[in-house]
């Protein structure tokens, strides 16, 4: 099993600086150090939870969005809504 680590405000996984996926921990001690970390770097604030992927995966729901240029409505990620991943948004079409 792996763990991960969320920002609670904006529910997106976090990524180390610089890297283009989201970091994944072999252990739950590892993630929760890692969390502690990066809430210490953010001024002491409950900013960063670690849990499994099977957590996030409940945590983070299907929605539903209208697609722009269809017209149609699909189904996405609740993180992913409003982003470039969002089929609602003008530059999920100009990629």
């Amino acid at each position: 099993m792996s763990y991960v680590i969320m920002n609670v405000d904006t529910e997106f996984l976090y990524r180390a600086p610089h890297k283009y996926v989201n970091k994944s921990y072999a252990s739950l001690q590892g993630a929760k150090a890692m969390a502690t970390r990066l809430n210490k770097q953010y001024g002491e604030t409950k900013q960063w939870v670690a849990m499994s992927r099977d957590q996030y995966a409940y945590h983070n729901t299907m929605v539903e969005t209208t697609s722009l240029l269809s017209g149609k409505i699909v189904m996405i990620r609740k993180s992913e809504k409003g982003s470039c991943n969002d089929p609602a948004m003008e530059c999920y079409w100009t990629k």
